[in-house]
């Protein structure tokens, strides 16, 4: 099993871009350092709490400062992009990292962001396909003309990536018709953000896909979820900092991939409130929190249930400042990991 980080960027309206980005990417060195697989990050557009809206130019700089963490998006919004010019910028990556780049793409989880640039939300999905298509294609680095429907081109040629015969492929979302489009597909699928129950049906339609296509079990296409985690070096530390946390900022807190909600004075819980509302954050598997210990016994019950090949923690809970968002990649690094590939053996 694999393990590594997934940052959808999320960063609290008063800290200006440069200082998260700062933040953020010494998180993915000190990730890199500690021996984590993957640092995948998300593409948002035109929400001021998020600060991604180019993957590409976010991954041209962790290239330069990580050595050998493998990087991608999950997800590029395929239909907001020109799947020549991903290509090539994709391409390029590959190069810029030593082939290191994985290729997450997505029908975009806000049709707003889509509507907002004039395309058409309801042909998203042939177009992401066609997509992907094209990108196989222009990976070969040979000349060609396409006539498509919604892409067309004439004498195009793109760089050949170092992976060939292209980097890896992934797709995030939790549609079952989707994990069966992935395993025939041979590309990988991260699932998330639900509870373990919900995501038992893609994982499964994901899994017997696979068997058909007569693929080993822990080859690729990989499955990986995508989850909140928070540790600390004993559930009662853990447990009083999060109710602490939920205590000042109430709803924000672990308001996960979509817009954080508004907080004033009436909203915030006191300490009873609190309690509760953490523990319905730990029973319904919003966040992984606790120990090391406590931590790896979820995670090795959550991968065996959902049959996981990777598992990618977002350490970033809304509120948390830098030092405990280290300390949890550090512990989750260090002491989450091992126990819980100690526990699956």
């Amino acid at each position: 099993m694999k393990f590594g980080i997934f940052d959808i960027m999320q960063v609290p309206p008063e800290v200006p871009s440069y200082r998260a980005y700062n933040r953020h990417l010494a998180d993915a060195e000190l990730a890199d350092s500690l021996g984590l697989d993957y640092h995948f990050v998300a593409e948002r557009h035109f929400m001021a709490l998020y600060r991604t809206p180019s993957p590409t130019a976010w991954l041209g700089a962790m290239s330069q400062r990580t050595k050998q963490i493998r990087i991608g998006a999950l997800a590029y919004t395929a239909p907001m992009h020109n799947p020549i010019r991903l290509a090539e910028d994709v391409s390029m990556l590959d190069h810029l990292s030593g082939g290191r780049v994985e290729v997450g793409v997505g029908l975009g989880h806000r049709p707003e962001e889509l509507v907002a640039i004039g395309v058409d939300p309801n042909i998203r999905h042939p177009l992401m396909v066609e997509s992907l298509v094209i990108m196989r294609k222009a990976w070969q680095g040979q000349s060609f003309d396409y006539p498509g429907t919604a892409f067309r081109y004439k004498n195009v040629r793109v760089d050949v990536p170092i992976q060939l015969p292209h980097p890896p492929l992934w797709y995030a979302g939790n549609d079952p018709r989707a994990a069966t489009w992935c395993a025939r597909n041979l590309v990988s699928l991260a699932i998330g953000f639900q509870p373990d129950d919900q995501l038992i049906n893609p994982a499964t339609a994901f899994h017997e896909q696979k068997r058909e296509e007569k693929k080993e079990p822990h080859r690729r296409p990989y499955l990986a979820l995508m989850r909140h985690l928070y540790v600390a070096e004993s559930d009662e530390q853990a447990r009083d900092e999060m109710i602490h946390d939920l205590e000042k900022i109430g709803r924000a807190f672990a308001a996960g991939p979509r817009e954080i909600p508004s907080v004033d004075s009436d909203d915030l819980p006191d300490r009873v409130d609190a309690e509760k509302q953490l523990d319905d954050l730990l029973e319904n598997d919003v966040v992984i929190g606790g120990s090391p210990a406590t931590c790896a016994r979820k995670l090795a019950g959550t991968s065996q249930t959902l049959g996981l090949n990777v598992f990618l923690a977002n350490p970033y809970l809304t509120g948390l400042e830098p030092e405990r968002i280290q300390r949890t990649i550090r512990l989750y690094a260090e002491e989450v990991v091992p126990q819980v590939r100690s526990l699956l053996e």
